[in-house]
């Protein structure tokens, strides 16, 4: 393993020792666990779920591939171990959050927003609401919640660092003792 290439976490003040790919994928923890096959699923049906809202909602199908292949990609992504998937999965949050913001005054130009229709087409299929309510609010506060968590475990968790960016945390170096 290359231990030349150690950088000190500001935060924590452990060091990231970097390996190769092959080296993380040959690891036990370098294969996605019960939790990344969880969000990956998320991302998976999220994906799925958007491109039946917008179908459902009548948009264009351009705008139907649109709402749902970015989520169903990060979760395939995550699957697949891509590191460009954590990425994916940030943007897919970020969307969450300008949805939030936009729905927060919900104006005509939001309902017609890609984001905006899948949402409806999901209080419509499941309520049978046709119109803006706290309910789409609520629907996204939901979704954001659970990307904030989702993007806390795959930014500082042990397994995901490993995976996608090919790095482990050298905890000996902090308790003193000497390097492996």
């Amino acid at each position: 393993m290359k231990k030349d290439k150690r950088r000190i976490e500001f935060y924590a003040g452990v060091p990231w020792v970097n390996i190769t790919p092959e080296q993380a994928r040959a690891h036990p923890k370098g294969k996605p666990g019960v939790v990344l096959w969880a969000i990956a699923l998320y991302f998976i049906v999220t994906g799925l779920w958007k491109f039946y809202a917008a179908w459902d909602f009548g948009l264009a199908g351009w705008l139907v591939v649109l709402a749902g292949i970015w989520p169903f990609l990060a979760g395939v992504g995550l699957l697949m171990r891509v590191p460009w998937s954590v990425f994916m999965a940030i943007v897919s949050a970020g969307v969450t959050v300008w949805a939030l913001f936009r729905s927060s005054r919900a104006t005509a130009e939001l309902y017609n927003s890609v984001e905006a229709a899948t949402q409806i087409g999901f209080l419509h299929a499941v309520f049978g609401i046709d119109s803006y309510t706290d309910g789409f609010f609520l629907i996204l506060l939901i979704e954001l919640l659970i990307h904030v968590g989702i993007l806390f475990y795959l930014m500082d968790g042990d397994r995901p660092n490993l995976i996608y960016r090919h790095r482990y945390r050298q905890y000996s170096a902090k308790d003193g003792s000497a390097d492996d």
